[in-house]
């Protein structure tokens, strides 16, 4: 007998495998349309079997964060795997060099530390690996400033034995904003995009890659001539904060957490049995909507806060009797937060539990 949504017990994440299809179909046709390379972020779905959907449907790699995803990813089977985050230590250099020995890689770094560090460790061991320059285009995380130091910092890089420079990245995370607010920050993006092409022409050094993405800035980059490779990774499934930026809408919000009901004690509120530990306690950073999710069988109640194992649900505004042992659906805030909570996400087709994938990649912060 066929497992159904009804089987599951709660917490737990589901994924409507219809609607993630066409997020993964239309994001390739998007990049195809754009001449675009695809390398989508795998931090918000930690899955191998989803990279690999993600490379089926048309991407010419994956990103990752950390060096623990990358070997996830790698042991089974992924490959062009860009780690999006500077590799800083002996103990993450010698974990890079044994994947670079049998995966193609490449890491984005902003220091001559940490590229003489991959270097060396590199190096002693015969692999070779290609980098990125991060440069800082106004998020203000990471990223040299557009400039000498920018140069210098390439041209160190091509210097170095192990090293293939092969271009930059940059991370426009401050497009996370209203729809309504992002004109500016896109006109922005386009002036220092081509600064930095500018630059490097200047320079002599020619820009194979220049990556850039993120899901809220995905829409935009048709209008940013200097990208040609992009690494959306909220994508695959969105939640609310992308409705907010206007780069989704609920209906492409595919990942929901499924919980119960599990107390109506205290008058105008219900208790759920999901709190900071099943959704993170992120905040909603666009839109209108107020709270830590949206309750898709009543948008008039709000989640207003957590515990670690009680999520609070204000329903003053809502008209809708509640009853403990009943089921509610919530897209939350930050998905990616809350994936890597769960050990189990399962995928759904109606009420009929099709896959239970392992989030293999949960946790892997070194």
């Amino acid at each position: 007998m066929a497992l159904t949504i009804h089987d599951l017990d709660t917490p737990a994440v589901v994924v409507d495998l219809d609607v993630m299809e066409a997020n993964l179909a239309r994001m390739a046709a998007f990049c195809r349309d754009h001449r675009l390379r695809l390398r989508p972020h795998t931090k918000t779905h930690k899955v191998p079997e989803l990279a690999h959907a993600q490379v089926r449907s048309g991407a010419c790699g994956i990103t990752v964060a950390k060096v623990g995803e990358a070997e996830v990813m790698a042991a089974a089977g992924l490959d062009n795997i860009l780690i999006a985050y500077p590799v800083v230590g002996a103990l993450k250099v010698e974990r890079l060099a044994r994947l670079a020995l049998r995966r193609a890689m490449t890491v984005a770094l902003d220091s001559r530390e940490a590229a003489a560090g991959i270097s060396a460790g590199l190096h002693s061991r015969g692999a070779s690996i290609d980098v990125l320059v991060e440069i800082n285009t106004g998020f203000g995380r990471c990223g040299v400033t557009i400039g000498p130091e920018a140069i210098e910092l390439a041209r160190y890089v091509a210097s170095l034995p192990s090293l293939k420079f092969r271009g930059v990245m940059v991370y426009p995370g401050n497009m996370l904003v209203d729809a309504g607010k992002i004109a500016p920050l896109v006109q922005n993006e386009r002036t220092r995009d081509a600064e930095i092409v500018e630059l490097f022409n200047r320079a002599g050094l020619p820009i194979e890659i220049f990556s850039a993405g993120s899901t809220p800035s995905a829409p935009i980059t048709g209008d940013l001539p200097a990208v040609n490779e992009i690494r959306p990774g909220t994508y695959i499934y969105n939640d609310m904060n992308t409705v907010g930026s206007g780069a989704c809408t609920l209906a492409d919000c595919a990942t929901t957490a499924l919980v119960t009901v599990v107390s109506t004690a205290v008058p105008g509120k219900a208790m759920m049995d999901g709190g900071s530990k099943t959704f993170s306690s992120d905040t909603l950073r666009t839109g209108k909507a107020a709270g830590y999710g949206y309750i898709v069988e009543d948008p008039d109640a709000v989640v207003s806060g957590f515990n670690e194992e009680h999520g609070h649900l204000d329903l003053r505004a809502s008209g809708r009797k509640y009853r403990v042992g009943e089921r509610l659906r919530v897209i939350p805030n930050h998905v990616c937060a809350m994936i890597n909570l769960h050990d189990q996400v399962y995928g759904v087709r109606g009420e009929t539990v099709e896959v239970v994938w392992n989030v293999a990649g949960r946790g892997k912060l070194q």
